[in-house]
């Protein structure tokens, strides 16, 4: 197996992991164009996957995606899925739409998410971003899990894209919604979103991983995609990610990654057969990299935590 860099790009990793790829059937949330969850979709559909699920909350958005797909592999087995991860209400009946289908999904890919916005309310009153980013894709992905369970299905694996941005903070379990707001710092909300994705994967690896379950986390590098436009300038100049005068800062030291070397770390963490025994795992620069996360993002009592608390913001029990 080939070892793959933080340089490598989605169409490299793809050809290496051809064989993998060919007759899987894959979902993936997020996949808005220029996305990075809409940059793998377009080149894991260039190597015969057997069904490719684009799941989003706008339909104009996933015809266009899928447009682009279908200009470039007419045969590319494409099926759109409206998905509002905002709204519980939305998340299942897209679920229940999943478990209906005739296939079995291998692989999920969760890889849509808010950062950084204004103090915002879900549609069932849960702080947009974790109940966008977390909340969201665990009742989605849970239901499609046990459908996955009801039809004795052989593996799947489940990719939560996290982001170094973990750091910025651990879950407030007693406080997720920030005082109703009254305490909300965004870039705290953004931290506790990240750090969820990534504990999480810990607590799929730990519940189901004898089921058949894999799941992993990663970092997708830094990148500028629509996930960024509710930052203003003094945002940009203050993390040193802009000059003065509106440019770009190439520094090294930030290490801007494309959209298609952030897709290939989607594509490698969902289908390298390499890693299959670090279950539950934190991927940085396309390999297993539990060392950069912060302690309190992996620790499994905090998972259990964390899961006890989703199950109470959705109303349903999971796997107990």
């Amino acid at each position: 197996m080939a070892r793959f860099t933080a340089e490598s790009t989605g169409e490299q990793v793809c050809q290496d992991l051809s064989s993998q790829i060919k007759g899987s059937k894959l979902l993936i949330t997020g996949v808005t164009p220029g996305s990075i969850g809409g940059t793998a979709a377009i080149h894991i559909s260039k190597y015969e996957p057997a069904l490719l699920v684009l799941a989003g909350r706008n339909m104009q958005t996933l015809q266009e995606l899928d447009e682009t797909i279908k200009s470039e592999t007419p045969s590319a087995p494409t099926r759109l899925l409206l998905l509002d991860l905002s709204s519980q209400e939305s998340v299942l009946k897209a679920a229940k739409e999943v478990n209906s289908y005739p296939e079995t999904i291998d692989i999920i890919i969760n890889s849509a998410g808010v950062m950084a916005s204004p103090y915002t309310l879900t549609k069932d009153g849960l702080e947009l971003q974790f109940g966008t980013n977390h909340i969201g894709h665990f009742l989605f992905t849970n239901i499609v899990l046990e459908g996955f369970l009801q039809r004795a299905a052989s593996s799947i694996r489940v990719v939560n894209v996290s982001s170094l941005g973990h750091k910025r903070g651990p879950v407030r379990f007693d406080d997720p919604g920030f005082e109703d707001g009254k305490c909300y710092d965004k870039w705290q909300a953004y931290g506790q979103s990240k750090t969820a994705n990534m504990l999480y994967s810990v607590s799929l690896a730990e519940k189901l991983g004898d089921k058949g379950v894999q799941s992993f986390s990663l970092y997708p590098g830094r990148i500028l995609t629509g996930i960024v436009k509710h930052l203003s300038t003094e945002d940009f100049l203050k993390a040193g990610w802009k000059h003065t005068d509106g440019s770009i800062n190439n520094s090294p030291s930030l290490a801007w990654r494309t959209p298609t070397q952030g897709a290939a770390r989607l594509i490698v963490s969902a289908y390298d057969p390499t890693i299959a025994n670090r279950n539950g795992s934190y991927m940085v620069n396309n390999e297993v990299n539990n060392s950069e996360a912060a302690e309190y993002a992996l620790d499994p009592q905090n998972a259990e935590r964390l899961w006890s608390l989703s199950e109470d913001l959705v109303g349903q029990k999971f796997f107990s």
